[in-house]
């Protein structure tokens, strides 16, 4: 009995010791998101680090000409139009393609197929295509057609600079995380400043560089000006003077039209808020369940200072090891699981530099995020290492004091 206890007690402190290694390198993991996933400063450091306010003009400048260069109605009228749509034709498209394949054309989630067009189009013919106000369209696409990446670009950096979506894009980024950290009951997002600057001097010289962006005005092109509308042509530079308050009465309506502040996130329902705070708190306790194994594993073996430096240095060293290993191979793999969506599974109307700058910003905060996990496994496995090494030196002095 005295030889089977010894050994019982040996064998049921390697299983904590396990269990402590399991749950501590699940706590690094656990702990480290809950801390810093959930932390506003962890998505506004990535948002600094990759210069997204610096490169987000342009990106929305290639965005803008390609999407403003589709013809999404000729290529999948679906999609086309919906708000527009008589409930005869939406019918008619609905027994056609059947309710599944109809949600996803007329959001655009994938292409018409040339057998589904063949489906549709007696319903186009008997009901006709959707009535739409071709006067806005037709304004719309004159303005734009002109306008190259570089154009917009310039126009939006000259509406919201820089500095100025910064601080925008931080105190959502801040209203978002009070409410997810359940310090508040909405979010919302400020536009007082975008009409600050639309009603500014700057606002007005950023819409008359878009005029000027067009081609040279017609006679019948001026005329509109004496009527209080603004040409989508380049007036001469003595004319460019009178437009001005013409572009600044269209800005005060536009701005008027303008909402000071929008929520984007209310709790309707806070059970699933509750939830996602109930599990937030399971993450903050991981760390609880290896101390716990760790205190038992003590009970059971640590006689001196040798044996607690020996059994509590390797399972740190393991685990410290272990999150090291398991962060590092973290890091491809989601890299490779995000390339998926965004790289490869696009939609052909996002253009390639949004898709860029999304898989930048998501590397950027899972690196992050890893970096965090690194450093938590990386104090451990150093620690284990110490107490090891310790181990090893007070059993050699031990063995020099019994020689003595």
């Amino acid at each position: 009995m005295q030889k089977i206890l010894p050994t019982l007690t040996k064998i049921f402190a390697i299983i904590f010791a396990i269990f402590f290694v399991i749950t501590l390198v699940s706590a690094f993991f656990f702990y480290g998101l809950e801390q810093h996933a959930f932390d506003a400063e962890t998505y506004k450091s990535a948002l600094l680090n990759q210069g997204v306010y610096d490169r987000l003009p342009a990106v929305i400048g290639d965005q803008l000409v390609l999407s403003l260069g589709v013809d999404r109605c000729l290529e999948n009228p679906v999609s086309c139009e919906t708000e527009y749509r008589s409930e005869e034709l939406e019918s008619c498209l609905l027994d056609a393609l059947g309710s599944e394949s109809y949600r996803a054309l007329s959001n655009n989630e994938r292409p018409l197929t040339k057998a589904e067009n063949e489906r549709i189009t007696p319903c186009y013919e008997k009901h006709g295509y959707p009535k739409t106000e071709e006067s806005e369209k037709e304004f719309l696409a004159s303005i734009t057609k002109n306008l190259t990446a570089k154009d917009w670009e310039t126009f939006i950096i000259a509406l919201i600079p820089p500095d100025e979506l910064k601080n925008i894009s931080e105190e959502t980024i801040n209203e978002i995380f009070e409410y997810l950290n359940g310090n508040s009951d909405s979010a919302k997002i400020s536009f007082l400043k975008i009409k600050e600057r639309l009603l500014s001097e700057e606002g007005i010289d950023a819409v008359m560089a878009l005029i000027e962006a067009q081609p040279d005005c017609t006679p019948s092109d001026l005329l509109k000006i004496t009527q209080q509308e603004i040409p989508v042509c380049k007036p001469p530079d003595v004319v460019l003077p009178a437009l001005k308050p013409i572009v600044k009465m269209q800005l005060n309506t536009a701005a008027s039209a303008i909402p000071d502040q929008k929520i984007i996130m209310r709790s309707k329902n806070n059970e699933s808020l509750i939830e996602a705070q109930s599990l937030r708190a399971l993450m903050r306790l991981s760390p609880l369940l290896p101390m716990i194994f760790l205190f038992l594993l003590t009970l059971l073996v640590v006689r001196d200072l040798r044996t607690w430096l020996r059994w509590w240095g390797i399972p740190f060293l393991v685990a410290g090891g272990m999150g090291i290993i398991l962060s590092l191979i973290t890091g491809p793999l989601v890299q490779t699981l995000l390339s998926i969506p965004l790289v490869r599974g696009a939609p052909m109307e996002i253009s390639g530099s949004v898709i860029q700058l999304v898989y930048d910003l998501a590397n950027t905060i899972v690196h992050s995020l890893i970096e965090n996990i690194v450093l938590y496994a990386l104090i451990f496995a150093l620690l284990g290492l110490i107490m090891i090494v310790a181990a090893i030196f007070v059993k050699k002095t031990e063995e020099t004091e019994e020689a003595i």
